[in-house]
């Protein structure tokens, strides 16, 4: 990340904070992107820089997977599942310092219609992402067989992360290669 985006994800993610922040002690209803610049510290003309409303405030910068940890992923030689769980311990790891707000980010999520669509959004898209790392990295297999594993994949990491959120369970990111592991558990359920 050269310093100029690393300093607007920076922002981004002030912004983000003090959106959550709000949101949660007076209600999204009652904030304004005028107190969520005042909040983060920015002008207001700053705050639009980054986001168009305040709901896209409260999902921040788009959680994409890290590039460089994406094409480590790529180039893999290694069992598909150790090589999977590097990478989303490297995605994941950005966010343990931020439990609580990724709690109200979920709960934000489940209250209000226009930021559930947003966070229904940012899940759809990582999930093309990993369509796209898995067909770059499996590129002779059937795109059914992507599409169903990315899909499982995104699950796996989403359900780890609401468990973390709403749980005792301390570790993200043991919850995850947890929920990935159960990947194959759950296929074999078809055969039941």
């Amino acid at each position: 990340m050269n310093p100029q985006t690393s300093r607007r994800f920076r922002t981004a993610r002030k912004i983000q904070a003090a959106a959550v922040t709000l949101a949660a002690r007076h209600g999204l209803a009652n904030v304004t992107t005028e107190a969520i610049a005042r909040q983060a510290e920015i002008s207001t003309r700053t705050f639009f820089n980054h986001f168009p409303y305040k709901e896209a405030a409260i999902m921040g910068p788009p959680p994409d997977y890290p590039a460089e940890a994406s094409e480590v992923f790529v180039a893999g030689h290694g069992r598909l599942i150790d090589d999977l769980n590097l990478l989303i311990e490297s995605h994941l790891s950005r966010y343990l310092g931020d439990r609580e707000m990724v709690a109200q980010i979920n709960r934000l999520a489940a209250e209000d219609q226009k930021v559930g669509a947003l966070f229904s959004s940012a899940i759809l898209a990582r999930r093309a992402q990993m369509r796209e790392l898995l067909k770059r990295r499996l590129p002779d297999t059937d795109y059914r067989k992507i599409e169903i594993l990315a899909a499982a994949i995104v699950a796996a990491t989403n359900t780890a992360t609401r468990q973390w959120v709403t749980g005792p369970q301390e570790d993200l990111i043991a919850l995850a290669r947890e929920h990935l592991a159960l990947i194959v558990g759950s296929a074999q359920l078809l055969n039941s």
